[in-house]
């Protein structure tokens, strides 16, 4: 069998059915073993699906490789010793069939006996856990999302797993006429009230300390009850940090966004700029944000990356403007790596002029998002409009000439400027290229 990428589709999806396998055990065995409800029929069809699946889990680690400091780990000998070494035993006790044996060899085992004996399943969770930890790592996914059902999850699992217990003792303690389901008069009730009462008490004993219509009433559920109260005034503190946190960094890049335009708008109130030319400043970032998520975190982190990632980045967002320019038509493959490199962004509001008729020319502009027009000042003659795609002012890249019009936004626009600076720089590795792109220059200065 070949070997399985750890972050393939299919990895993600058996790692995701593990999870719902592991989440029945947790929830089936508690309740089966407190309600001590049959272990035939539906549960017996369930027993064996999940089994099959954590049996066939334990084979198929074998062939899934592992990422070790960057690298994916293919041989099959370094997998099969990583696996070992991890998680092959708790898996193998976790999955072994116990309980199916004694369904044979006992036929008549009681269902809460058997319901003991899948104890092990549980600790699967540990593997669960890791799971949820390698889904927070991933790219792909929003790691505050995952976070969130997680804690959902464990907060759930820990109400039902108390549910359980409480109607355990209550369950065992009716044998004395002295507990809360005789209390209550829930004794004869059917197993469905009976839970819901039984997760009523819990969720509201460990979020607050219960409403006084469901008491202990001997010393075990006393003494149980205290356990519970304390572990709810941990579990609450727990509760609350977590969910505070999680929510204030499920959009941590627009808190930091907010945080910047609030220092904007105190800055310009304290140095008394006119409130027109605040509303163009906020209304330019309220574009910023709702456009471009603000584009200078963006720029930070290209620029904390190796060169070779952050010039593969600018070829994916940028290579196709490049291309259209007739003047890198047909550039080697290397000419164009070291130029998007060199391409800056720039940000423009409406009617801004992006350079101006007569102007000395120095750079070309590439249009990403918006309009602009290009005009004559002197007699008012537009020459043609642009919009996404499309570039101007390529001249100004060969020769020092001043501009023929004049360009301007007729919109918010998102532009990349090529400085003459920094393509002659690259254009100085690449003289076989030079002398194309200056033919084809001059045959379109002679058109101007």
């Amino acid at each position: 069998m070949q070997t399985i990428h750890p972050e393939s589709k299919f990895v993600i999806v058996w790692e995701s059915l593990i999870v719902l396998v592991t989440l029945y055990n947790y929830i089936a065995v508690p309740f089966r073993i407190a309600f001590k409800t049959s272990s035939d029929g539906i549960w017996l069809i369930l027993d064996i699906i999940s089994d099959s699946v954590l049996i066939a889990d334990i084979f198929l680690r074998f062939h899934i490789g592992y990422i070790d400091q960057g690298a994916f780990i293919d041989d099959k000998h370094k997998i099969h010793q990583n696996y070992c070494s991890k998680d092959f035993k708790i898996n193998l006790i976790a999955s072994l069939p116990i309980d199916i044996i004694i369904r044979i060899i006992f036929y008549t085992t009681p269902g809460y006996v058997i319901s003991i004996l899948r104890l092990p399943r549980l600790l699967r969770g540990f593997q669960c856990l890791g799971i949820f930890r390698r889904w927070e790592n991933n790219v792909n996914v929003n790691p505050v999302v995952i976070r969130m059902i997680n804690l959902v999850v464990i907060i759930f699992l820990i109400d039902h797993c108390v549910a359980c217990l409480w109607f355990f003792i209550g369950n065992v303690a009716t044998i004395s006429n002295q507990s809360w389901l005789t209390r209550a008069s829930l004794q004869d009730a059917s197993t469905t009230t009976q839970y819901m009462k039984a997760l009523y008490w819990s969720i509201t004993t460990l979020t607050t300390v219960g409403y006084g219509d469901i008491t202990p009433t001997n010393d075990l559920e006393i003494a149980f009850t205290l356990v519970i109260m304390f572990l709810g005034v941990s579990m609450y503190a727990f509760i609350i940090g977590n969910v505070a946190s999680l929510i204030a960094n499920l959009d941590a890049n627009q808190g930091r966004f907010r945080e910047k335009l609030d220092q904007i708008q105190a800055y310009m109130r304290e140095r008394r700029i006119p409130s027109y030319l605040q509303q163009q400043v906020r209304d330019y970032y309220q574009y910023m944000w709702e456009y471009s998520h603000d584009a200078s975190m963006e720029l930070d982190f290209l620029d904390e990356l190796p060169h070779s990632i952050k010039t593969r980045i600018y070829l994916h967002l940028h290579q196709e403007l490049l291309e259209k320019v007739p003047l890198f038509k047909d550039a080697d493959k290397g000419f164009i790596e070291d130029l998007v490199i060199k391409l800056k962004p720039r940000i423009l509001p409406p009617n801004d002029y992006i350079i101006r008729e007569e102007q000395l020319g120095h750079e070309m502009y590439f249009i990403k998002r918006g309009e602009v027009i290009a005009f004559s000042e002197k007699t008012g003659r537009i020459y043609r409009t642009m919009t996404a795609g499309m570039f101007f002012g390529e001249i100004a890249l060969l020769y020092s000439s001043r501009r023929t019009a004049s360009v301007k936004t007729q919109t918010y626009c998102e532009l990349f400027v090529l400085y003459k600076d920094d393509f002659d720089q690259v254009l100085e590795n690449y003289p076989r290229f030079w002398e194309k792109v200056k033919e084809i220059a001059e045959q379109r200065f002679q058109t101007k």
